[in-house]
């Protein structure tokens, strides 16, 4: 009876060695900030633009999630190969040289993942697109990330993942907006879990100045999400720009589909409010334009807002498109 329970003792303690050594290694940052800093500001190859000396006449605005490329596949175990992932991508840069964006506010962006096999996706997406202005910041940067959960061969692995913003204009700053992660999580949950940060950007519009927010807010805790948004609304606010534009994936329906169900994140007139605190106007508001799941919407998550020193001309989504599991969002501003 003791040689077996000490068998047992010394089999509990590899086993929890072994789980010790996998913590230890799949919570390292997968890229060191000298390798691939946090946040930056960047310019990618292509011809000079002459400088902007004058307000342009209009703005085309997409906001985007791309969902890593993954198209139906994402954050599925299916995992989709490297062939499927440029399709997707360049299926996207396609769609969206389509509606020639001046500002393209972009959020599960992969910079240098095992799941989108190492693909700088900002950067791929900016050369096709002929967009020389760039802003990102990572959200998620761990060696190994265990989902989903089964099978372990559909694990994500390295992720090195986050948003970016793609300009024609200069962009002279950023600042992070930084939110805690859910306290209704597991704490061995929000180890894995990735970081909801809020791009502000200062971009030079010739003699003017746009402050843009680009943002991705919290999908599944419902408390969360809501103080985050309260919390950036008071941001928005006290922001002295007469230009502002807000947009991203606010995983918060402004509209669904007759007879469809959705979690209470739906219940409280949150973008409402939103739009009441910040002054700020939704772009979207057609009847029937969804954003999510690309294959059948039925609702709007992904939002744009303006400030009043805009006029919308026109707003809409990028229909008929699976490249991402969101439909892209965009609107025609004009001054």
């Amino acid at each position: 009876m003791k040689k077996l329970l000490r068998s047992l003792f010394y089999l509990v303690g590899i086993l929890a060695l072994l789980f010790g050594l996998f913590l230890a290694y799949s919570l390292r940052p997968a890229v060191t900030e000298p390798e691939f800093p946090r946040a930056g500001i960047l310019q990618f190859p292509g011809p000079r633009e002459a400088p902007q000396t004058a307000l342009p006449e209009r703005l085309s605005v997409v906001s985007y999630n791309i969902g890593y490329g993954s198209g139906v596949k994402n954050n599925k175990a299916a995992v989709a190969d490297r062939a499927e992932v440029l399709r997707n991508l360049d299926e996207m840069a396609a769609r969206l040289a389509e509606l020639k964006p001046d500002l393209l506010l972009l959020q599960e962006v992969d910079f240098n993942s095992q799941r989108s096999f190492g693909i700088d996706q900002m950067r791929y997406l900016a050369e096709k697109l002929g967009m020389r202005h760039g802003a990102y910041v990572v959200t998620w940067n761990l060696k190994y990330v265990p989902f989903p959960y089964w099978p372990p061969s559909g694990h994500f692995g390295k992720v090195v993942s986050g948003q970016a913003v793609l300009s024609r204009f200069p962009i002279t700053a950023q600042q992070l907006i930084e939110f805690p992660k859910p306290a209704e999580n597991p704490f061995w949950y929000n180890w894995y879990y990735l970081d909801r940060i809020v791009q502000h950007l200062t971009i030079q519009l010739g003699t003017e100045t746009l402050s843009l927010y680009n943002l991705h807010l919290e999908a599944f805790a419902v408390a969360t999400r809501e103080e985050q948004l309260k919390n950036l609304g008071r941001l928005v606010k006290a922001d002295p720009a007469e230009f502002k534009i807000a947009g991203g994936d606010f995983n918060l329906a402004s509209r669904m589909e007759a007879g469809r169900q959705d979690e209470d994140r739906d219940l409280k007139d949150l973008l409402g409010e939103f739009s009441r605190a910040t002054g700020l106007s939704p772009a979207v508001t057609a009847e029937g334009v969804y954003s999510m799941p690309s294959w059948e919407p039925y609702k709007l998550i992904d939002h744009i807002y303006f400030s009043s020193k805009f006029r919308l001309e026109k707003a809409g989504n990028m229909a008929n498109s699976t490249a991402s599991d969101h439909l892209a969002v965009w609107a025609i501003l004009g001054f």
